[in-house]
């Protein structure tokens, strides 16, 4: 066996495969190009870590289920003029994962509420954080079957460990009934305690989810916990989907317009 053959066959053996496909190739430009054996070290290191940072970035993302991918870039605020943009890039820091600042989305549907809280959940992600995207209903669901399959504990994990959550549409559906509601409170209240924050989109004012959950005192209890030292957007703006659909309405009625400009 030469040495190359042995060289990879090492490689191989410690689950090294970036290192073992490129460390040849890169011996070849070390040779050419007169690199020192620390800067070549350097480069077959860089090749193996480059590619481990990206497997477990994409086991991350599978992970957290995002329903698409967003980024802070890509937020219209000409046509959403009521969001903060500097208070959108200062989240984009990811200090309020240090700070356990919950953030809440408040605005009707299709104004970029899930957009937003995505693309903060997604930079968590990249950055190396665990996270996870549910539905209010979703989640509810989920637990209140994993309760009575007797295995609650261990479901209930996917939403509480997990270093940010995005629950998205809180009121879209009703949260009905006391298990929903009180399964959704574990969720809230065991983040609260484990300083984890939560991201909240809800189509409902705040004073609206004692309807949601059916129960007031509930209502008031998440709250609680979501409103302490949280982040709060209120989009007044219009849908996209409307933006988009209205400007699909203009272009089929008035066809020869488009020819115009």
């Amino acid at each position: 066996m030469s040495v190359y053959e042995q060289i990879k066959a090492d490689l191989g053996y410690l689950k090294l495969d970036a290192a073992a496909g490129a460390f040849a190739m890169l011996a070849e430009q070390a040779k050419t190009e007169n690199w020192s054996h620390i800067e070549y070290l350097a480069r077959l290191v860089a090749e193996q870590a480059t590619a481990d940072r990206d497997r477990r970035l994409t086991a991350r993302l599978r992970y957290a289920r995002f329903p698409y991918r967003r980024t802070i870039d890509d937020f219209d605020y000409e046509f959403q003029p009521s969001v903060d943009r500097k208070l959108v890039e200062d989240l984009a820091t990811l200090r309020f994962i240090d700070e356990n600042r919950p953030i809440l989305f408040l605005g009707q549907p299709g104004c970029g509420k899930t957009h937003l809280a995505v693309a903060l959940a997604t930079l968590a992600v990249e950055a190396g954080y665990r996270g996870y995207f549910s539905t209010a209903d979703n989640l509810c669901r989920t637990l209140v079957r994993a309760s009575i399959e007797g295995n609650l504990a261990s479901k209930m994990k996917t939403f509480t460990a997990p270093t940010v959550l995005v629950i998205d549409d809180v009121g879209l559906l009703p949260i009905g009934g006391t298990e929903a509601s009180a399964v959704f409170f574990q969720v809230v209240n065991s983040r609260y305690e484990k300083g984890h924050p939560t991201i909240v989109t809800t189509n409902r004012g705040l004073p609206d989810w004692g309807t949601i959950f059916g129960d007031t005192v509930v209502a008031a209890a998440v709250l609680d916990r979501l409103m302490h030292n949280a982040i709060v957007f209120n989009i007044k703006g219009q849908s996209w989907r409307l933006r988009e659909h209205n400007g699909l309405e203009i272009a089929t009625t008035n066809p020869g317009d488009r020819g115009a400009n």
